[in-house]
């Protein structure tokens, strides 16, 4: 059986804000997953594999219940805003969709400006068997890079009200709330519409939670990210970067340049040591604290409680 609708809601301001959600019920009984794309809206891979995976799964051959959510934030989609925030109207609605699941899928990746390299954030939520079950999930997806996220709750207060980087201080997630296992794949840049890895990748996630009758395919046990760098702009500038991703730097080589209009150097953007550049700024307009490349360390491990 497959079923379509729209969640709504009316924010603050009286605007109101829509959700698409599609349903997928197999016939025969398993668990349930819900699958998100596009709570960024310029995030196209994810958009892509979600409407894939509705038009194509066959409710014939599913064991459970396949809940797909297409494009989760509209405005973001329709507007074409990078970065969008996610309101807390919208959060009620994403809540929604999922509540009744056993997993969560929330497919992510680079927006218009961005370059990205494939991982997979794995999201704990210190309970032992659904941390288990997420590692699983993120090991199936196969491609080859994890990062560990834990929400460990707020962080203290500061001065000047801006929070932490968010592997250092994680929010809180769908999976904390409803208590199951998330994992969360940063697939796709640079308006890329290809959805072969994403869809490819929430398939075999399917196959390895028996919601498909197939074997999963075999994939190798993937590399944690262990220390990473969040590395911004000084000041307002023009940005040149001199890496790619997928790029393995040493310590101290130049990534990047921020200039003024005339050229004239403003900031000069180095590797505070070896690493691999992860996710880029292609976009030439660097804002004071904007992002403009983060890098990792593939050498950290997994928590032994989820072996």
């Amino acid at each position: 059986m497959r079923d379509t609708t729209f969640l709504t809601r009316t924010t603050a301001d009286g605007t109101e804000i829509r959700m698409p959600v599609a349903t997928i019920s197999g016939t025969r009984p398993g668990p349930r997953i819900t699958v998100f794309g596009g709570q960024h809206g310029t995030e196209y891979a994810g958009i892509e594999a979600a409407m894939r995976l509705y038009r194509e799964l066959d409710a014939g051959v599913l064991c459970g219940t396949v809940v797909v959510v297409p494009v989760t934030n509209e405005h973001s989609f329709v507007n074409w805003i990078q970065f969008a925030p996610t309101l807390p109207e919208l959060q009620d609605m994403m809540r929604e969709a999922a509540e009744g699941s056993d997993f969560i899928i929330n497919c992510h990746g680079g927006e218009f400006s961005e370059g990205m390299h494939p991982y997979v954030i794995c999201r704990f939520i210190s309970d032992p068997e659904a941390d288990r079950l997420a590692r699983r999930m993120a090991t199936a997806f196969g491609v080859g890079i994890v990062s560990l996220s834990r929400y460990r709750g707020e962080p203290p207060p500061d001065p000047s009200g801006a929070r932490p980087a968010w592997w250092l201080w994680p929010k809180k997630g769908l999976c904390n709330e409803l208590g199951i296992p998330e994992i969360t794949p940063e697939v796709g840049e640079e308006v890329d519409r290809s959805d072969e890895i994403m869809f490819g990748g929430i398939m075999n996630v399917l196959r390895e939670l028996k919601l498909l009758d197939e074997e999963p395919d075999p994939v190798p046990e993937p590399i944690v990210i262990g220390e990473r760098w969040w590395l911004t702009a000084d000041q307002d500038g023009v940005w040149f970067p001199d890496c790619a991703v997928g790029d393995d730097v040493v310590k101290g080589q130049r990534l990047g340049i921020v200039r003024d209009y005339f050229g004239d150097t403003l900031q000069v953007v180095e590797a505070p040591d070896d690493a691999r550049v992860m996710n880029l700024n292609v976009g030439m307009p660097a804002r004071k604290s904007g992002f403009l490349v983060w890098i990792g360390q593939l050498d950290g491990s997994w928590p032994e409680e989820t072996a």
